[in-house]
C-alpha cells in the first residue's frame, strides 16, 4: 500500500518549489583537463497563479578557453552579481524574463567578445569581428533567446515523469563528424530513500554514448541532482564531457 501511494503521488507531481527560501545551485562542466564552475541562488515567491523566481548569478570559475561552450558560458558570466526576474506559469513555464533585451544584449556582446579574442587580431580588427558575431545572435527569435536565458530556471525543474519502470528512448545527438544523429537506450526509473526518485537515461549511437543520472523530489517538481556524461569518439580519440548539476538549500 505505502509503495502504491508513492507511486501514485510521483506520477502526479507537479510543481510546487519551495517558496521564500533560497536554493544554491552548482552547475560544474568537466572536459578532459578543463573545467568550468557557475554559482547561483534561486528564490521562488508565489505571483497571482503562478511563481516568480529572482536568480542571483555568481561569477563563473574556471578554465574553458578553448571549449566551444565556454563563448556562452561567458556570456552568462556577463550577468554575474545581477538579479534576473522570471515570471513562470502554475506548471514552472517560464512566460516573462524582466529587462530581457538588456539582459540578452550584454549576454550576446560578452560571448562575441570571448569569441573575437581567440583570434590575433588588432583591437580594431577585433572589435568589428566581435560586432560581426554578435549581429546574428542579436537577431535570434525572442522564444530560443528566452529559452537560453530561462535555461537558469528550467535546468532544476524536473520535466520527467516519475513512475518507477523501463521504457525506450530516442534522443537527438550530434555526431563527432558533424550533422545530427539519434540516440537510442532505455530510460529507467526507481525509488529511492527520502522520497525521491532517480531516473537513469542510457543510449547511444556509433560513435556517441550519453549517460544521465537525475535525482527528482515529486514534493517539489525540483531536481535535486544531476550527472550528464558523453563520450564522443572520432578517429581512435575518445572526448567526454561531463555536467553535474546540484541543487541545495542556500545559507541566508
Amino acid at each position: 500500500m505505502l509503495l502504491t501511494a508513492i507511486v501514485l503521488q510521483a506520477s502526479a507531481a507537479g510543481f510546487a518549489p519551495p517558496l521564500d527560501a533560497p536554493i544554491r545551485v552548482v552547475t560544474e562542466r568537466r572536459e578532459d583537463a578543463r573545467i568550468y564552475r557557475m554559482e547561483r541562488d534561486v528564490r521562488f515567491t508565489r505571483e497571482g497563479m503562478g511563481y516568480r523566481a529572482e536568480v542571483m548569478l555568481r561569477a563563473g570559475t574556471g578554465e574553458t578557453a578553448d571549449s566551444t561552450g565556454a563563448a556562452y558560458e561567458a556570456g552568462f558570466g556577463a550577468l554575474a552579481g545581477s538579479t534576473l526576474v522570471f515570471h513562470l506559469d502554475p506548471r514552472g513555464a517560464i512566460v516573462a524574463i524582466d529587462d530581457m533585451p538588456a539582459l540578452w544584449d550584454r549576454f550576446c556582446r560578452r560571448v562575441a567578445e570571448v569569441a573575437a579574442a581567440r583570434r590575433t587580431l588588432a583591437p580594431a580588427e577585433r572589435e568589428k569581428l566581435a560586432a560581426r558575431i554578435a549581429a546574428p545572435l542579436r537577431a535570434l527569435p525572442i522564444e530560443r533567446q528566452r529559452a537560453m536565458l530561462a535555461s537558469l530556471v528550467v535546468a532544476l525543474i524536473a520535466d520527467e515523469t516519475m513512475t518507477p519502470g523501463s521504457t525506450p528512448v530516442r534522443l537527438p545527438g550530434q555526431s563527432a563528424y558533424g550533422g545530427t544523429i539519434p540516440l537510442e537506450g532505455q530510460r529507467t526509473v526507481a525509488a529511492l530513500p527520502g522520497g525521491l526518485f532517480r531516473s537513469t537515461v542510457r543510449a547511444d549511437a556509433p560513435d556517441v554514448t550519453l549517460e544521465r543520472v537525475t535525482d527528482m523530489d515529486p514534493r517539489t517538481g525540483l531536481i535535486t541532482r544531476n550527472r550528464k556524461t558523453l563520450r564522443i569518439r572520432a578517429g581512435g580519440l575518445e572526448k567526454v564531457s561531463v555536467t553535474l548539476l546540484t541543487v541545495d538549500p542556500a545559507s541566508e
